[in-house]
């Protein structure tokens, strides 16, 4: 009867939400990683003044050649997701992308000592500055980072707002 349809409406609802939803996640992964030709992954480092963390976004066509690399960062209390558009964008062109979460954002964050150490007002203030640094200064190192015959790193900065100012300091 009544219950029975009603029993086989719900299900053939969830199917199709089910569907809906694992379809749509197959076609965000499908643009995230430019049709699997990208290697998307959370990476994190520590540095002296904490840990860096953000979204690693490598070609997959010759993965261990070197290549000019880019680094993305956000605007004041956003995150590295908050760049998916240019790091999909650049990443699909060749370049390695690395979409960063600035200190105390994200996944990134600042080794408790620092919070009540007497530099902290120094720390704080210029955060936006030693993020974008440090996370030049461990890429740098990276194997798969372009240098150049002098051996300087091939590596762009660039972010929205807050980022764009530290990108520009």
């Amino acid at each position: 009867g009544d219950c029975m349809k009603k029993r086989i409406h719900t299900v053939a609802v969830l199917i199709v939400a089910l569907a809906l939803i694992f379809g749509g996640s197959l076609a965000a992964r499908l643009v995230h990683t430019s049709g699997e030709t990208v290697t998307v992954t959370r990476i994190a480092f520590d540095t002296k003044i904490g840990r860096l963390s953000g979204l690693l976004y490598v070609p997959k066509k010759n993965e261990t050649v070197p290549r000019p690399t880019v680094i993305t960062t956000h605007g004041y209390l956003n995150s590295a997701e908050m760049q998916d558009a240019n790091a999909i964008e650049l990443s699909r062109r060749g370049y390695v992308v690395l979409a960063l979460d600035m200190y105390d954002h994200g996944h990134s964050k600042v080794k408790a000592e620092n919070y009540s150490n007497t530099q902290f007002f120094g720390l704080w203030s210029t955060f936006w500055i030693n993020s974008i640094y440090d996370a030049v200064q461990y890429m740098y190192e990276q194997p798969y980072v372009l240098k150049d015959a002098a051996g300087n790193g091939i590596i762009g900065v660039t972010g929205h707002s807050m980022g764009g100012f530290s990108s520009t300091v």
